[in-house]
């Protein structure tokens, strides 16, 4: 019910995204997958595991957002021209962060990243 919501307000600040300047919204059928999984309560629930779609907007801008539960534990962000030649990306965790991952692991056994 939350997936990529972090994507969707980036986009809102920094893309020009709105509701009223959405022209479409086109969803990649074959990155995405939904599944339906068992809680801890023993109640099902169905979400996305994996997600991609493009908006396009009335003003000319198109962006899209990837996102993958179950991609593992590093989150990236690129910014690629129209051509798809990468101008910019963004990793988590950067190499502050993995250079403290040991220290958090003896500090904290057994915690989830």
């Amino acid at each position: 019910k939350n997936m990529a919501i972090h994507e969707l307000a980036l986009l809102v600040s920094f893309y020009d995204v709105s509701v009223e300047n959405i022209e479409s919204v086109i969803a990649d059928k074959e990155f995405s997958s939904m599944q339906t999984l068992k809680g801890p309560s023993g109640k099902e629930w169905t979400d996305f595991d994996k997600i991609k779609f493009t908006i396009k907007t009335k003003t000319g801008k198109e962006v899209s957002v990837q996102a993958d539960r179950c991609g593992g534990d590093t989150s990236y962000a690129t910014v690629t021209n129209t051509t798809g030649e990468e101008l910019f990306r963004h990793s988590m965790p950067d190499e502050e962060d993995l250079a403290n991952v040991s220290v958090l692991e003896a500090k904290y056994p057994g915690a989830m990243p």
